[in-house]
């Protein structure tokens, strides 16, 4: 499957590949770029984010800034899946 860039670096995903990974207007990706390739990563999105990481993340003290924790953990995550 090929697609597209138009002059202001937009590119339309087919309809198939929309539907089978969930992704609708204004769905976020991460964008990868390992080894010459550009990969695509859909970031799921939660109704109450809390509750999708709740118990993810072991800690022993106080946490002044969950986000930021929470994001770091996110992206390292990430980074290793790919």
């Amino acid at each position: 499957m090929d697609v597209v860039i138009d002059k202001s670096g937009r590119m339309v995903l087919p309809k198939e590949t929309r539907e089978k990974y969930g992704l609708e207007a204004n769905s976020r990706l991460i964008i990868r770029e390992n080894l010459g390739y550009i990969t695509l990563i859909p970031v799921k999105t939660h109704i109450n984010p809390d509750d999708s990481l709740f118990g993810s993340i072991k800690v022993d003290t106080h946490i002044d800034d969950p986000k930021t924790l929470a994001r770091n953990h996110i992206k390292k995550r990430v980074e290793e899946e790919t």
